[in-house]
C-alpha cells in the first residue's frame, strides 16, 4: 500500500453474497509490513481498492442517493464517510449521522450506510 501511495482513507471492497462490502484500512506501518483494519478481513475473499472520492463528495454521496429517498425510512452514515468526505454540516439526503461502525449479520461493517425502510402491512 505504501509502495503504491494508497489513499488509506479509502476502503478495500469485497463482494459478500452479492452486496459489496467495505473494510476501512485504520493504519498502515510500513516498516513492520502491517496493516490494520476497523473491520475483520475474510480469508479466501477478494478484496479490491475503492475508487477516489469526488472532490465535492458530500454533494456526489447526495445526488447517488436522491432517487432512492421515500421519506419513509431510517438512515444512517457510517462516522468515517463523515470524516473523510468532510460532510459535517452539509445535507445528505435526509441521512442521519454520523453514527459510529455497525454490525449486520453478525459482522462488524464501516465506511457502509445502513438504511432501513418501513411499510405499512396491507
Amino acid at each position: 500500500m505504501t509502495a503504491q501511495n494508497w489513499d488509506t482513507r479509502l476502503p478495500l471492497i469485497a463482494n459478500y453474497g452479492g452486496a459489496h462490502l467495505n473494510v476501512s484500512i485504520k493504519s498502515v506501518d510500513a516498516d513492520k509490513g502491517i496493516v490494520s483494519f476497523y473491520a475483520p478481513v475474510q480469508e479466501g475473499v477478494v478484496y479490491r481498492p475503492a475508487a477516489t472520492l469526488p472532490d465535492d463528495y458530500a454533494q456526489a454521496f447526495a445526488t447517488s442517493l436522491s432517487d432512492k429517498a421515500t421519506g419513509a425510512d431510517y438512515r444512517c452514515n457510517c462516522i468515517l464517510n463523515y470524516l473523510y468526505g468532510e460532510m459535517e454540516g452539509k445535507s445528505v439526503s435526509g441521512f442521519t449521522g454520523p453514527i459510529t461502525f455497525g454490525e449486520i449479520a453478525y459482522m462488524l461493517l464501516n465506511q457502509t450506510l445502513v438504511r432501513l425502510e418501513l411499510h405499512k402491512a396491507a
